[in-house]
């Protein structure tokens, strides 16, 4: 589209960026100017995005905890009660977050649920007919696309499937005459098995995955080879512009292309890595943002490594190094320096504490979102300069320790926890923000062997087609 073709004076590209500067609730409602310019608003993906998705929002971060009293906390700055645009995230502090994809939840408790936690509202999905590992769970939406979702769960055993044969039929000797009537097929090789849960049927279906224009079969045979003491088929997995990308063990990405019904595969860039622990957060996770694509994040000691997967029209994928810096300054700071903090980030509720979604309150006080309604700002606050901050005659030749938390949901910046402090590590500049200190995340007063697992980075989303209601609780 350009400009002569809709009576716009103003280039296509320059009025899309004029519009993603407005807020969204606005451009939304001047839908009902004209026809042409209804279409713009509603052709454009990242128009459509920015309907849904809060600008510039950075809530929190969701914490699956081992050991303690309550197995999922949510992170965040402090909200003030009564401020106005106030929203605090409504989540059953006793369930399980599995896997969390542009605002909702993947989540076990007694029951499998897709929440929202921004909304309140819930599904609960029936019970898979098979046998599945629960650590085997990717979840797809994008409400920008449709507000349908999917669920993806890998059978016991893993991804691979033994091949399949056509007919039923096969190895027995046909009647004579029909010796020739019906060729059988050759048995599918290279397949991949899932069951998936589609909103739009309510059901689970078996789903196969052929080999696409990139899948090396030696692979294939190494994700087939996955040791048996690692728990579940992989070590996570992100949904992005309508594929899944799923971090195998030994060192290999799977993508699996749903409206393809196809999977291509790729090796991980950098030195092979073990397996992750089931007791800490990872050292090395692919990990996907929005509007950055998808990356591969190691940490090893003091180095940080990244690289961005690159997909060309032709099917051949690779990698490209997007940061390389060593992370011992910036671990020597966090040790050594007292930081003056604006706000610390800290376990929090939606009632100021862990809430459950059986609570009778769990939704009051809830207004209509605006960009204004958390008051952390990822622009300006709790920076850590490198420059005069520190001692830099002291020896920082002692190694960070670094894990990963996730990708900022708007920002080229990583979550990290560094040396026991969470930050934001930004890409481009190398600045760090703190956040709160690690501590704080398994923080619980009734066990001394608590610990962080898994984090998933909230992005929140107000837009669904979750049924409203509440959790039932267990007696």
């Amino acid at each position: 589209m350009d400009a002569a073709s809709d009576g716009m004076r103003l280039p296509y590209d320059v009025l899309l960026d004029i519009l993603r500067r407005l807020p969204g609730r606005d451009v939304c409602a001047s839908q009902c100017v004209c026809r042409a310019w209804r279409d713009i608003i509603n052709d454009d993906h990242w128009l459509s995005l920015e309907r849904y998705f809060p600008r510039r929002a950075f809530p929190g971060l969701f914490v699956n905890k081992t050991g303690c009293r309550s197995d999922t906390s949510f992170f965040a700055p402090p909200a003030t009660r009564g401020a106005s645009g106030f929203r605090g995230p409504v989540y059953p502090h006793r369930a399980i977050v599995f896997q969390s994809c542009n605002g909702l939840l993947f989540l076990e408790e007694w029951d499998y649920y897709v929440l929202n936690p921004a909304t309140a509202r819930y599904a609960r999905l029936p019970r898979p007919s098979k046998p599945w590992c629960s650590y085997g769970v990717s979840l797809a939406f994008d409400p920008a696309v449709s507000l349908h979702y999917h669920v993806f769960l890998f059978p016991k055993g893993g991804l691979l499937k033994e091949p399949l044969m056509a007919t039923s039929t096969q190895g027995q000797v046909p009647p004579f005459g029909e010796a020739h009537a019906e060729e059988f097929e050759e048995p599918k090789k290279n397949v991949l098995s899932m069951l998936m849960y589609s909103s739009c049927t309510g059901r689970w279906e078996d789903r196969e995955f052929m080999p696409g224009l990139c899948a090396p079969g030696h692979l294939y045979d190494m994700v087939d080879r996955t040791p048996e003491r690692y728990e579940g088929p992989f070590h996570s997995s992100n949904y992005w512009r309508g594929s899944l990308y799923i971090h195998c063990h030994n060192s290999v990405l799977v993508i699996l292309r749903p409206s393809k019904e196809t999977y291509d595969m790729l090796q991980l860039p950098g030195e092979p890595c073990g397996p992750k622990s089931l007791y800490s957060l990872p050292g090395n996770s692919v990990l996907a943002s929005y509007e950055r694509g998808v990356h591969y994040v190691v940490t090893n000691n003091s180095e940080l490594r990244v690289w961005m997967l690159t997909e060309l029209t032709n099917g051949q994928l690779g990698w490209a190094l997007a940061h390389d810096a060593g992370l011992n300054l910036h671990g020597h700071m966090i040790r050594t320096l007292k930081i003056q903090s604006n706000m610390i980030w800290r376990i929090v509720g939606s009632n100021g504490g862990p809430v459950s979604l059986s609570d009778d309150d769990a939704e009051d006080d809830w207004a209509t979102p605006h960009d204004s309604e958390y008051p952390w700002d990822s622009d300006e606050d709790n920076f850590i300069d490198m420059v005069g901050g520190a001692d830099h005659h002291e020896s920082v030749e002692q190694d960070a320790y670094c894990t990963i938390m996730g990708f900022h949901p708007h920002k080229n910046a990583l979550i990290l926890d560094l040396n026991g402090a969470v930050v934001v590590y930004h890409l481009d500049t190398s600045r760090m923000q703190y956040l709160g200190d690690a501590d704080e995340l398994d923080k619980d007063n009734s066990q001394a062997a608590c610990c962080v697992e898994d984090s998933f980075i909230y992005r929140p989303c107000y837009k669904d087609m979750l049924p409203t209601g509440k959790l039932p609780m267990p007696p």
